[in-house]
């Protein structure tokens, strides 16, 4: 009788009407009685189209154990495969995910087991943290079914949550990942549990439709695919069969079909933050650290929901503070800028559509905003996100301390046919009536044949310095892959003129044309094998200045890479490769370098081009993580290298360089984790094999985890660099640079620099967070003997926010 009327509850739409459907689906007949829906759907069979799911009234208690009536009468999803190290096998474990529907929520629960006794790993850590450490499931929900944009809904066997935006075809080659297109920074408002026992695990998830995007339609489809990976193994199923044959995997999902209903009501969130700080710096006249007093800053983030696929966020003075300060990066013998990952909630929200091939948006160039606004959604088959910023920041001709730019960054997309779209962006950073930044560009990516993609994209900028300094620029680039589970390949041109400039984007290099190809293979075995999958590589890549490309001269750098990989049982992974490169620059590039002369004046530079051909290079890098309790990897890079000067970006002379790093993650208990590391590379000039520059980064970071919400955390890092004068390779005389009215000695740098970090941070839900750190840098006047160290500067910092809903 009791199951009976938790039969009853069923619904399998809104109205009444809809009470001629098919019985495996759980119809309703006119007189109310329900069938039923615990029918099982096999991925193996190609059973992918799940009816709609309905449950009105469902009480279901968060607990990671599915022991509600209601989950009886759940569709169950099962009959997975493997489809990573080796595809299309079926999957080594059992697999049961279970998927309901409510007026407010959707739910999911599975049941992994496990026949190896103690094989599951799971600790318990904050948001985000355990990546490829744990076991886990993911639902993706493809909630407008456009194969193009899922949310990631991933949880380890404790229920420790991480989640994401599926984002097909988004970013360039920069952000290309091992791994589907993950954009692993939005955090969304879920529920999510899990316990670990004898026979495996069960969790349990509860998403709120208020935290999703969904169309605006009476009756709709979402797609669907669920995932389980197996930590001890590097093992990866799915209850939908995917193929690397086919470009977009989200093509491949399974389908919840005929939802009805849907609304998420309204929505309105609001976010006031509250920060405290105090701050010290060093004065070295009194020779001790100058404390200042306690700022306070209040700042407040509206979040409004126009409709269901559309949202407007404000913020006024926003808390953009680092919780965890970037890691430290080698410096020395550096070319171009580095690159730092957005960190900061305001500009990752809705961060998808703002992404294109090439970094004409990197919001990371907006350093302290006033305030902002952004509206981003889906309306039919088009994309738009408008996003508009007010900068503090110092004046570009360094003439004021503080500016007050105003950006504002306007991206549309058009989806064509199932996979493909075109695209425009436009970009504009203006400081007052004549200096600004201006960029346009149009962008589209093409799929056919489901394993060939086309990307193009074209640009043009105006920047302008004052009223009669006005200058244009252009960037184009291209690239055509195929992809397949055994072949793969790419080719791509990248062509930008010397005078593009986008100041609200991060392109590397101006002035060149680069072209790249490459093409792998894999053979893949069994599970089970010694050898699962391995697999030979090759990479060619040219740089050319601009015009010497347009005028068929020969590229100025050249390198040819072969690699290849092995993956071994038990996760371990073994990378390597071998390349030789060349450099040709033309004499003009020179202009400037000067050499001293025996005599003690000076003579102009003439570089031994010679000496920049047939450059070699090794790395070896290996994975391993066959245990329970510790996870390493170890990367060793052997190679010749130019040393070039840092205002010409030209070589000047050759070094022998030894590069590595190393990382190693231990798991002492579910609750402790820990990560020490070590970034290391030495330069020794080849002419006498003295030394030129070295840097050593060790860090090390260690958690202890009370619950799932509260942490505390420490981290210690230590960043010696040094980089010494840079010389002729034949005489080992100083060079110089020589401007019109001064010359400047190329001279060495060092520094010794040691930071400590402390967090305590309680975080129950994305939003709510309270936290109180404090950091400390300091200067080491001799690497690594900590005898005379000086402190540089401090701060305690506290944070208070909450995020109403409605």
């Amino acid at each position: 009788m009791v199951s009976l009327l938790a039969a009853m509850t069923i619904t399998l739409g809104a109205v009444d009407q809809d009470t001629q459907l098919d019985a495996n689906r759980g119809a309703s007949t006119a007189d109310g009685e329900t069938v039923p829906m615990d029918v099982e759907y096999h991925g193996t069979e190609r059973q992918l189209d799940v009816p709609s799911p309905r449950l009105a009234g469902a009480e279901i208690s968060i607990d990671g154990v599915a022991d509600e009536e209601a989950w009886g009468n759940a569709p169950v999803l099962t009959g997975f495969t493997q489809f990573d190290p080796v595809e299309g096998v079926p999957a080594t474990q059992r697999t049961e995910a279970r998927v309901l529907l409510t007026d407010d929520a959707i739910y999911f629960s599975v049941k992994a087991y496990d026949d190896v006794e103690g094989g599951v790993r799971a600790t318990l850590g904050d948001r985000d943290s355990y990546g490829f450490s744990d076991d886990y499931v993911r639902f993706i929900l493809d909630t407008f079914n456009d194969r193009r944009r899922g949310y990631v809904i991933m949880v380890n066997p404790l229920g420790v949550q991480q989640d994401g935006l599926w984002v097909v075809g988004g970013g360039g080659r920069r952000e290309r990942q091992m791994g589907p297109p993950i954009d692993w920074n939005p955090d969304f408002v879920w529920d999510s549990q899990g316990q670990v026992f004898d026979w495996g695990y069960s969790v349990e998830v509860k998403l709120p439709l208020k935290s999703i995007k969904f169309k605006e339609a009476e009756v709709q489809d979402w797609g669907l695919q669920v995932e389980r990976r197996i930590a001890r193994n590097g093992y990866s199923e799915s209850w939908a069969p995917v193929s690397a044959n086919v470009a977009n995997r989200m093509e491949q999902f399974g389908r919840l079909t005929g939802l009805t209903g849907l609304d998420a009501g309204l929505f309105l969130e609001v976010n006031p933050v509250q920060t405290f700080s105090q701050q010290g710096v060093y004065d070295a006249d009194a020779g001790a650290l100058q404390r200042g007093g306690i700022d306070g800053d209040f700042g407040l983030n509206l979040t409004y929901g126009i409709t269901s696929n559309l949202t407007l966020d404000g913020t006024y003075n926003p808390d953009f503070s680092q919780v965890e300060a970037d890691a430290g990066q080698i410096r020395v013998n550096e070319r171009f800028a580095l690159y730092l990952r957005e960190k900061r909630p305001f500009f990752l929200e809705g961060t998808e559509i703002f992404r294109l091939p090439q970094q004409l948006v990197y919001t990371r160039s907006i350093i302290n905003p006033v305030g902002g606004a952004k509206i981003q959604g889906k309306i039919g088959s088009f994309n738009a996100g408008f996003l508009s910023a007010v900068d503090d920041v110092s004046s570009p001709d360094g003439l004021t301390e503080s500016a007050h730019p105003v950006v504002n960054i306007f991206r549309l997309r058009r989806d064509l046919g199932t996979t493909s779209n075109v695209g425009m962006v436009y970009t504009d950073r203006t400081y007052n009536g004549d200096r600004f930044n201006r960029l346009a560009g149009i962008d589209g990516r093409f799929q056919f044949q489901q394993r060939y993609t086309m990307t193009l994209l074209a640009a043009g900028s105006r920047t302008a310095e004052g009223t009669s300094d006005r200058t244009t620029g252009s960037l184009v680039s291209a690239q055509f892959a195929r992809s397949g589970r055994n072949l793969q390949f790419d080719a791509s041109m990248l062509d930008v003129t010397d005078d593009f400039l986008a100041q609200s984007g991060f392109i590397r290099r101006t002035g060149t044309t680069n072209l790249r190809s490459s093409i792998s293979y894999n053979f893949r075995g069994q599970p089970g094998d010694l050898l699962e999958r391995w697999g030979p590589s090759l990479e060619m890549e040219g740089f050319w200045d601009h015009d010497a490309f347009w005028q068929r001269n020969w590229a100025e750098e050249r390198r040819v890479r072969l690699g290849g990989s092995l993956s071994f049982r038990n996760n371990i992974t073994i990378w390597g490769n071998y390349s030789r490169s060349s450099y040709q620059f033309n004499p003009r590039d020179y202009e400037g370098l000067f050499a001293s002369a025996p005599n003690g004046g000076s003579v102009p530079f003439v570089p031994d081009q010679s000496l920049f051909q047939g450059l070699n290079s090794g790395t070896l890098f290996i994975w391993v993580s066959p245990f329970d309790k510790v996870r390493s990897n170890v990367r060793v890079t052997r190679s010749e290298t130019p040393l070039f000067d840092f205002i010409t970006d030209t070589p000047v002379d050759i070094a022998d360089s030894w590069s590595g790093n190393a990382s190693l993650n231990l798991f002492l208990t579910t609750n402790f984790s820990s990560e020490l590391g070590v970034t290391h590379t030495n330069l020794f000039r080849q002419r006498d094999g003295s030394l030129y520059s070295s840097a050593t980064i060790p860090r090390v970071r260690g958690q202890y985890q009370f619950s799932r919400a509260l942490f505390v955390r420490a981290i210690v890092e230590y960043g010696s660099q040094e980089r010494g004068v840079l010389m002729t390779p034949t005489g080992g005389h100083a060079v110089s640079y020589c401007s019109s009215t001064s010359c400047r000695a190329l001279q060495g740098s060092e520094s010794n620099d040691f930071s400590i970090e402390t967090l305590l941070s309680y975080e129950p839900t994305p939003g709510t967070v309270f936290f109180v750190g404090y950091s400390r840098r300091m200067e080491d006047m001799q690497a690594f003997r900590f005898r005379d160290i000086r402190p540089e500067a401090e701060g305690v910092f506290m944070k208070l926010s909450y995020r109403f809903r409605g």
